[in-house]
């Protein structure tokens, strides 16, 4: 997820790492990128509708070997792919989007346009499933069990199938992120009703697809709060919430294994931004695997170095080496904001580098999609790409696209990522493969130059996921992750942080959404966050929404603390008609 989708994720410094890392993968992407081409883009001219062609791979059920993933023979399998939107997300607003799910799949597999995505993460929202607002955090629980059939069955079911049918595996991915604590303290208990949520997902979509051995099970996106904000491994309260964390979601496993043998996907605290819990104890079952979610406001992308955990926990501290590691979320997108904004050069190129690092280490950039940010493609059927798509569930979805599929565009340029992620599947499309992969890049006569003179416009909709003002979600889906720039310790009586809001005008009922900027420096973090909101509500953490039910103007309040045990507040108006 990843633009403003979820609340921004904890920040944390790190320093440049100049240790040799293990694997030698970084030697073979040198390699490849130095006799790369841009295939991507001079088989597809930079504009792609469906497609027919689809060579794929074989897709036999994987298991775990160590740090390692493998296929049935026992060769190492390494996974590259991109996310989608949620699939009923897409086809509710097709015409706004240009396409269908299953068209997308279609298109991010032919090869005949220079697509190599060996893998697809599909995220499956709660806020969907049960036909809340976009962008909005669905009440726990979110749905009952008639609505989730009713999903599977009209819209999760055939991109599965699709998937199977176009050679590429696919990773189901239990969307949830959004305002809800997975326990109320870093003593618990942990959130009962959200536990029982989420087994009864697992407990009905687990046994669908056992049978499928090309899906992967991603069991819940990004547990929020509370997080892990230092190193587990080296501080006893960190570990802590990690084993509180084990006692929340290890029952989720366990139901998955009642039914299925899919490879298993775990998230952590803070956002999963810190796998290194599994170095303090893994979860207890077979064929588990770890994810990890990076965007270029997190300090450690700022130092280019996501290996360091030693400061709010938001490296992986080398987990790879013990268990494989899936970044299943990351991406950028110039000037899109503090938490996903970022360029080639700055964010882009040095983390493909370093997801090359291992062979242990599998990626699904975020996100293939024209819409939830940061994006890789645009709408060019569109007369302005900014245009919402609509409110599917309580409004309307305005018509772009009279006759799907229209054709979206790849993002490009410094700050664009479509073009290098699409280059990056193709210069590793015959690695990691099972059945044994070579690794040798496409043949060509000539180096071409992948920018286009064209750079592309991207919408301007955030995945907050609200597509009516605008994952990841990042999103971020993110969603949008985190924060800071490296910058200079503040003064005493400067700001800790200040408020984003979404907006300082609204009529009654409608939402209002606020989210933070850290504003500290290298030597200090925010430990706590407390919100006023004018009429009587508070909140607390890094994101805060309220409906405001009488018109007025309020004053929205904010108190930060560091920690040095600073304060510092902040306020904004917000006008209510």
């Amino acid at each position: 997820m990843t633009d403003r989708e979820t609340p921004p994720k904890g920040d944390r410094e790190a320093s440049l790492s100049d240790q040799s890392k293990p694997g030698g993968s970084a030697l073979r992407r040198d390699f490849l990128k130095s006799s790369a081409v841009a295939g991507a883009l001079a088989l597809g001219a930079g504009s792609f509708a469906t497609g027919g062609a689809s060579a794929g791979i074989p897709t036999p059920r994987l298991h775990r070997d160590g740090n390692l993933i493998k296929d049935p023979e026992g060769n190492t399998v390494t996974l590259r792919g991109v996310n989608i939107a949620d699939p009923k997300r897409i086809n509710v607003t097709s015409q706004a989007r240009g396409m269908t799910a299953t068209q997308v799949i279609d298109m991010l597999t032919d090869e005949s346009d220079g697509w190599y995505n060996r893998v697809i993460r599909v995220p499956v929202q709660p806020v969907d499933i049960g036909e809340f607002e976009p962008g909005s955090g669905p009440p726990v629980p979110a749905f009952d069990e008639s609505q989730l059939e009713s999903y599977l069955t009209n819209h999760l079911d055939e991109v599965v199938q699709h998937c199977a049918d176009r050679g590429v595996y696919c990773i189901i991915d239990y969307h949830r992120h959004r305002d809800v604590q997975w326990a109320e303290g870093q003593d618990g208990p942990v959130n009962t009703e959200l536990q029982d949520e989420v087994d009864m997902f697992w407990d009905i979509v687990a046994p669908r697809y056992a049978e499928d051995s090309h899906v992967l099970y991603e069991v819940y996106n990004e547990p929020t709060e509370p997080g892990m904000w230092e190193d587990p491994t080296t501080t006893d309260w960190v570990a802590d919430i990690w084993r509180l964390w084990l006692e929340m979601a290890q029952p989720w496993v366990d139901t998955i294994r009642s039914h299925a043998d899919n490879l298993i996907l775990m998230g952590s605290p803070s956002w999963s931004q810190s796998p290194e819990g599994a170095l303090v104890e893994e979860f207890d079952g077979e064929d588990i695997a770890y994810t990890f979610h990076i965007y270029p406001g997190h300090n450690s992308s700022q130092n280019n170095d996501w290996e360091d955990a030693s400061t709010n926990g938001e490296g992986v501290a080398g987990v790879y080496e013990q268990a494989p590691l899936f970044v299943t979320e990351f991406g950028w997108e110039e000037n899109a904001g503090q938490y996903i904004g970022g360029t080639d050069s700055g964010y882009g190129e040095p983390i493909l580098d370093w997801l090359e690092t291992s062979e242990a280490i599998h990626w699904t950039a975020w996100c293939a999609d024209p819409v939830w940010r940061p994006v890789m493609f645009s709408r060019p059927f569109t007369e302005n790409a900014n245009d919402s798509v609509g409110d599917p569930y309580n409004g309307s979805v305005p018509e772009a696209c009279s006759d799907l599929p229209c054709e979206w565009e790849l993002t490009t340029g410094e700050g664009g990522m479509g073009d290098n992620i699409k280059n990056a599947l193709e210069q590793y499309r015959n690695d990691g493969l099972p059945g044994g992969g070579s690794g040798t890049p496409p043949e060509t006569d000539t180096e071409t130059d992948t920018e286009t003179d064209t750079e592309t416009e991207t919408d301007t909709e955030t995945e907050t996921d609200t597509e009516t003002d605008t994952e990841t979600d990042t999103e971020t889906e993110t969603d949008t992750e985190t924060d800071t720039e490296t910058e200079d310790p503040p003064d005493d009586g400067d700001l800790i942080a200040s408020i984003d809001p979404g907006t300082t005008s609204a009529s009654t009922g409608d939402l209002v959404q606020f989210w933070i900027t850290d504003e500290t420096g290298n030597s200090t973090w925010i430990t706590d966050l407390q919100w006023e909101l004018g009429n009587g509500s508070t909140g607390s953490g890094w994101y805060t929404d309220e409906r405001y039910q009488s018109a007025g103007t309020y004053t929205v309040t904010l108190t930060a603390t560091d920690n040095e045990g600073n304060t510092s507040t902040d306020s904004v108006e917000v006008t209510i008609s």
